[in-house]
């Protein structure tokens, strides 16, 4: 997670979608000056600003870059160096800049984006933390009906991370829902996936996605993976998938709702200040634990010390912080 940077927050203009009051006290710029200059800027001179804005990233400057007809060229150099994903790098953003370039990637909306996209799941998964199973979805399903060959070939690699691959048959069931036509197509790779699937967890998200099409014909689906024990148990049981399936939980029109929302909705005033708000806590938890007497600082992505063979944020992280 992104560490948060700057000073306390301010009781700005709401109306300031540009948000040129925080931008100025928090990393002392001046944007109405810079916004006259955008026009002229090439994309590697616009994401060179927004290494500058760190955080503090607003939807001017990311349709700036979307405009851009080398962006994804750009973006993937930033997403490719490894100093934009350290949290800790005040010069490189502090690890904001990867989450800014997936979302402005999505606005793109090209066979180019996506692939980039897609790539950054797939190796970068791990570092994007909550964000993969919050925005990821949205994301993906952003890009419309034309991206469903490309995330039913994504879904069909074994080799992620189930999450990684949740991802993308959660944007699936999305487009489903956007493209009644192609509803079919999707429930029967959905089907297929649930049917071969090694993973139990990745076999679980698949079924709570096929029981989001509250189809009772796909429940004899989801009992048969339970019988054969393909589904991980402790995610979900067979009777709350029934449950789902009947349209007894309003989850289903929530995550609708959340996942065809538009993702320059990331770079509002009000989410920035959201994110700020998280990195700010995140900061005082991390500073909690390396002021314990007789503690070592632990990376969240080190091996854990109670020696499970697991990254510490999958295991100790939780309990030491009271997460979880």
């Amino acid at each position: 997670m992104p560490v948060f940077t700057g000073k306390p927050a301010l009781e700005g203009s709401a109306d300031d979608e540009d948000f040129a009051d925080l931008i100025k006290s928090r990393v002392n710029l001046d944007w109405n000056e810079l916004k006259k200059e955008l026009p002229e800027m090439p994309a590697e001179a616009l994401i060179a600003l927004m290494k500058d804005l760190g955080l503090y990233v607003n939807k001017t400057l990311a349709l700036e870059i979307a405009g851009r007809g080398d962006a994804v060229f750009w973006l993937r150099k930033l997403i490719q160096d490894g100093r934009y994903w350290e949290t800790d790098n005040e010069d490189y953003g502090k690890g904001w800049l990867p989450l800014h370039a997936i979302h402005i990637l999505a606005t793109i909306k090209t066979s180019a984006a996506l692939g980039l996209l897609l790539d950054t799941l797939r190796y970068r998964g791990d570092d994007l933390s909550d964000f993969l199973t919050e925005d990821a979805p949205t994301l993906l399903a952003a890009f419309g009906e034309g991206a469903v060959e490309s995330l039913k070939k994504f879904t069909e690699d074994e080799t992620l991370e189930a999450f990684v691959r949740g991802a993308a048959t959660e944007a699936l069931w999305v487009l489903a829902r956007k493209f009644p036509f192609r509803e079919e197509e999707i429930k029967s790779h959905l089907v297929k996936l649930l049917s071969t699937t090694a993973d139990p967890t990745f076999a679980a998200l698949v079924a709570d996605n096929l029981a989001s099409f509250h189809d009772p014909s796909l429940m004899p689906e989801i009992h048969r993976a339970f019988e054969e024990h393909r589904i991980d148990g402790d995610f979900m049981s067979e009777d709350e998938f029934e449950e789902i399936i009947k349209g007894e939980h309003a989850i289903t029109d929530d995550n609708f709702k959340r996942h065809t929302r538009d993702p320059l909705n990331y770079f509002s005033r009000e989410n920035i200040e959201h994110l700020y708000d998280i990195g700010s806590e995140y900061e005082r938890r991390a500073e909690r634990l390396e002021n314990k007497p007789e503690k070592k600082k632990i990376g969240r992505n080190a091996p854990c010390p109670c020696g499970s063979g697991k990254k510490y944020k999958k295991c100790c992280w939780p309990k030491t912080f009271g997460v979880g």
